[in-house]
């Protein structure tokens, strides 16, 4: 059954404390199908960002670098799984 990167979904971040400061994890989930059904989500990649300080722009800054992240890892793997399916 093939993944539909079209369909995605993050979890939302957890935060824990870490020595000098906080750091920020999230798992990207991609649709697994058959046909037109969905059949269930499948993590495909996970991304930690780490960051100093305790403010909200601190945290605000974090959040924007790890959802970029994971954006990124996705687009490469839909690249990756449109050129193994051509």
């Amino acid at each position: 059954m093939p993944l539909d990167y079209s369909l995605v979904k993050l979890s939302d971040e957890t935060c824990r404390a870490i020595p000098g400061g906080h750091a920020l994890t999230a798992t990207a989930y991609v649709a697994r199908v058959s046909g037109d059904r969905l059949e269930h989500y499948v993590a495909v990649a996970g991304a930690t960002e780490s960051y100093v300080g305790w403010g909200t722009e601190d945290y605000q800054a974090a959040h924007l670098r790890l959802r970029r992240r994971l954006r990124d890892r996705l687009s490469e793997l839909a690249t990756v799984a449109a050129r193994e399916a051509d």
